[in-house]
């Protein structure tokens, strides 16, 4: 049997009561969901402000970087000038919005040129040249394409750049010929001072006084020494013949006429020597041929043959 008093539960000590005052001081209000949910509603809305004011910061960085760009454009044009272009890649537009001429030389043709800086270009037939008006910035940036003899003005502080096809010419205050065909080979005779060739390929090398060298698709094929003479005499009207064969001559002739000039096979082969005088027309050049090798010259329109005696 239990003796224990039913009324206990209700006997507290006063520890007892004590905790209980503790615990109803720590026991949580009423939560009020009408506070929580403004509460949430508010920083919804800051957060929404935030990411507004963050994208107006970042459209407006983007206009101002923008506007920077177009006004380093406009500058560009006036103080970057060539070095804001690649002329062997450029359109004639390109070249002349950045401030360079074009000279085309005509079939037959040779022009002699005096650069901004005094240098002197000799363009032969056929041949395209950008250049300045006036030479800017660092360095004298020029393009040829063709053949081109170059005299040009020493200054130190401003290297001379020929660009070509497949090729620049770095130009240490030199005199020089520089000439390109149409089957992808290029040469560069060097006659005094010195030039530093270099291909797109990153292949370089450098001349010294009577070097030649020879380049194949925009790569540097072989070095040799020579008579540069005989590589610049063209540009006091003069084609040098070092035995080249009658074909090859034919060749060169089309080039520097404008016209369709070949040889029958019987004289192919045939080895020419001498200086051909190319300051007349083309009939004068025939006629000088004839002199030496005895050929009859057929002429129709632009097509010029030349054939053997014996051929009927």
């Amino acid at each position: 049997m239990n003796n224990q008093n039913p009324n206990n539960h209700t006997s507290l000590t006063d520890d007892d009561r004590r905790l209980e005052l503790m615990l109803e001081v720590c026991r949580p209000e009423s939560i009020d969901n009408t506070r929580i949910k403004n509460l949430v509603k508010e920083k919804i809305m800051r957060d929404k402000i935030a990411r507004t004011r963050k994208r107006h910061r970042i459209i407006y960085s983007t206009l101002s970087a923008a506007a920077c760009l177009a006004i380093l454009v406009v500058l560009g044009v006036k103080f970057i000038g060539s070095k804001s272009i690649d002329l062997s890649e450029s359109t004639l537009a390109e070249a002349q919005h950045a401030g360079f001429t074009e000279l085309i030389v005509a079939p037959g043709n040779r022009v002699e040129l005096r650069l901004p800086d005094g240098s002197l270009l000799i363009a032969n037939s056929g041949s395209r040249i950008l250049y300045p008006e006036h030479f800017s910035g660092d360095e004298r940036r020029i393009f040829a394409h063709g053949e081109v003899y170059l005299e040009v003005t020493k200054d130190a502080k401003h290297p001379f750049i020929v660009e070509s096809e497949g090729f620049d010419v770095r130009v240490f205050g030199t005199t020089f010929n520089i000439r390109n065909s149409s089957d992808s080979t290029a040469t560069v005779v060097l006659v005094e001072g010195s030039v530093e060739v270099t291909t797109d390929r990153d292949h370089s090398i450098r001349l010294k006084p009577n070097d030649l060298v020879d380049l194949v698709n925009g790569d540097i094929s072989k070095l040799q020494q020579v008579d540069t003479d005989d590589y610049t005499a063209w540009a006091r009207g003069l084609l040098a013949l070092r035995g080249e064969t009658l074909a090859r001559l034919a060749s060169h002739l089309s080039e520097h006429y404008g016209l369709s000039i070949s040889c029958d096979d019987a004289l192919a082969d045939v080895k020419v020597f001498g200086k051909l005088d190319l300051t007349g027309d083309v009939e004068q050049a025939m006629s000088a041929i004839s002199e030496i090798v005895p050929m009859e010259v057929v002429r129709e329109g632009n097509n010029i043959l030349m054939k053997s005696p014996a051929m009927k």
